[in-house]
């Protein structure tokens, strides 16, 4: 836990937290790795029955933990809560997107050998990085990559083998210790027969149910799992073909991403404001004592703010003995929780006192 996010907020805004949250965020290093930046905490006290906690703006695919998508939410009971998101601008693949051919990755199926032409993925097992799967086989579609949706864009198009559990490509990535990955991979039919079968992978596990292809060739489908690291420092991460049909089990890949899960705890303590009590037009001989207008007058739970007329605050004991008349203010603030109540006013009138009577022999 980086210590940036813990602190605790008495008698403040949301705002003031949110605001807090944002800061640290970028003394952290927004959009570096590190665990410090993808987990983070704060406490929040605030006064009142609500508060509205709200995320870093500008992200995406927010989520919290009461269900919501959207940027912010209304809590109102005391708790925790936290909120997350993919962090797909650290995306821990060097070539997801194919842009630079055919390195960053490896392989179990081979690039043939000769010249690129509509025979090239024949034989099965094989695979290329090329802008347009039917270039290298003329019982593929003709459909462009997913990332750039035209000739210049690339995929890895893949004419899948007739043995179950061939990685068809795979990374060695760095991870943090104790982070949550989102492995998410774009994938699309190149011929409509027996459509690919194919599941994530890493270290050799592997995550989730058997993906399955659309028969439509060209439809771009969006895959994802989740992983946790653990004590890991690295994760050989793969997508494995199950499909055994040598005829079809054809398929293209793009824009394959391995990101960290950004989420933020907020420590949640919702105070009640008091309620303040007044007597609001006593009368009084001579002087009076502004206490006496407090309904359940208690020193030991709450501390009184007095002003006089002017606005001015006056002493406890100076508003024990009112001489002036006029509209007095009290506010009565708890001394556990820093709360305040609302201000209450007292209409004081104060009598003159009757001389003492002359007797007359």
């Amino acid at each position: 836990m980086h210590n940036c996010y813990k602190n605790s907020f008495t008698a403040k805004t949301a705002f003031l937290s949110s605001i807090w949250m944002v800061c640290c965020l970028f003394a952290s290093g927004f959009g570096l790795s590190g665990a410090s930046f993808h987990r983070s905490f704060i406490d929040t006290t605030v006064c009142g029955s609500s508060v509205v906690l709200s995320a870093t703006s500008g992200l995406t695919n927010y989520a919290w933990s009461t269900g919501a998508t959207t940027q912010s939410i209304t809590a109102t009971t005391s708790g925790t809560y936290w909120w997350e998101t993919v962090d797909y601008t650290n995306n821990k693949v060097v070539n997801g997107n194919f842009s630079s051919g055919f390195t960053g990755f490896s392989s179990s199926y081979v690039v043939p050998g000769g010249p690129v032409n509509n025979t090239l993925l024949y034989p099965e097992g094989t695979y290329y990085v090329i802008g347009n799967p039917n270039t290298v086989h003329s019982g593929f579609s003709s459909f462009f990559d997913h990332t750039i949706g035209t000739a210049s864009g690339k995929m890895m198009v893949i004419n899948g083998a007739s043995t179950a559990n061939v990685n068809v490509w795979s990374e060695n990535i760095t991870v943090v210790p104790n982070n949550t990955y989102v492995f998410s991979v774009w994938f699309a039919s190149a011929n409509p027969a027996s459509p690919g079968q194919l599941n994530f992978s890493i270290n050799g596990v592997q995550l989730g149910t058997t993906i399955q292809l659309s028969s439509t060739t060209g439809l771009w489908q969006n895959f994802t799992t989740r992983w946790s690291s653990g004590s890991s420092t690295s994760a050989v991460i793969s997508l494995v073909n199950q499909n055994t049909a040598a005829s079809g089990n054809d398929f293209a890949i793009d824009d394959i991403s391995f990101s960290p899960v950004y989420r933020h705890t907020i420590q949640v303590t919702l105070n009640p404001i008091p309620v303040l009590s007044v007597i609001a037009s006593p009368a009084s001989c001579a002087t009076y004592d502004l206490t006496t207008a407090i309904v359940g007058y208690d020193t030991s739970t709450y501390t009184y703010t007095f002003k006089n007329p002017s606005g001015t605050v006056i002493t406890t004991a100076a508003a024990q003995s009112i001489t002036l008349s006029g509209t007095y203010t009290i506010t009565e603030t708890n001394t556990a929780t820093g709360c305040v109540s609302t201000a209450k006013t007292v209409n004081l009138t104060i009598n003159t006192k009757p001389g003492k009577p002359v007797i007359i022999p």
